[in-house]
């Protein structure tokens, strides 16, 4: 009865700040890609569609649904997040002289590295036949997705993709600028990994100083076969495990309108 008591003055304590910054951080990056991609520059960039027909309204509805439950969920762990931070359990920090600016910006790097490999790791042992309709079947009903895919998860999964900062931040200093930072970044980099409108220049996956980064092209793969190409922000992983599509780059040079290359060794015959 106490643990209730507590958690349910945390909830009282803590929700409203919770509520706000996941609410606010999903409404503006999700609509915001939406009204942007999908709406004012819908016209310029309908030759980049990397897949069609667009998704149904009713698909939209759908994942604003799923969405919504998401953030319920991110507000509750939030509360003890809050809490736990207010206890001393997690090592953020809210003066910058403690490490200085430097560290603060490294720490934003840093956490990237850490969710690309944690999401990977993670995102490959959802799809594991014995989850994943527990944990990660809402997100892949979404086969042709949109920019409002990227908080539709099933209630396991919402709980899973949460975890990564607070585990972070158990182990690693991190100041609370540089943990809305990146939190602002993550939402705004998901809504465009799943907008379906390959947003980078020609060349890109081919480029060695920056195909390491993965592109819109490369997610939507996923959604569309249901595997590989598992990773968040970076092609690493994809690549030192094997689990990169094949055809990523041809498909990529397709949603850019870049010209096809003959692979390597490969004979062109004659005219």
């Amino acid at each position: 009865m106490d643990l209730i008591n507590w958690f349910l003055e945390a909830v009282a304590r803590r929700a409203p700040v919770s509520i706000q910054v996941e609410g606010t951080r999903y409404l503006i990056g999700s609509i915001g890609v939406f009204l942007l991609i999908w709406v004012a520059l819908h016209k310029p960039l309908a030759a980049r569609k990397i897949r069609k027909p667009t998704p149904r309204t009713k698909q939209i509805r759908r994942e604003l649904s799923y969405s919504a439950l998401t953030i319920v969920i991110f507000m509750l762990m939030g509360v003890f997040v809050y809490e736990g931070a207010a206890s001393g359990v997690f090592k953020f920090y809210s003066d910058v002289g403690e490490y200085g600016w430097t560290y603060l910006v490294f720490s934003i790097a840093l956490l990237a590295v850490f969710h690309d490999a944690y999401f990977y790791w993670t995102h490959r042992l959802i799809h594991h036949p014995k989850l994943f309709r527990h944990f990660h079947a809402v997100h892949h009903r979404s086969v042709n997705p949109t920019p409002f895919t990227a908080y539709s998860f099933n209630p396991g999964e919402a709980a899973v993709n949460f975890m990564v900062i607070p585990l972070y931040a158990l182990i690693v200093p991190v100041h609370d600028i540089a943990t809305l930072i990146y939190m602002w970044l993550m939402i705004v980099r998901n809504a465009l990994g799943h907008s379906g409108y390959e947003l980078m220049p020609k060349g890109w996956t081919r480029n060695p100083w920056l195909n390491w980064s993965t592109t819109i092209t490369h997610h939507d793969m996923h959604h569309e076969k249901m595997t590989g190409n598992y990773a968040l922000y970076f092609t690493w992983w994809d690549r030192w495990m094997g689990t990169e599509h094949a055809d990523y780059h041809a498909r990529f040079d397709k949603a850019v309108g870049a010209a096809p290359q003959t692979p390597k060794g490969a004979v062109i015959p004659a005219e």
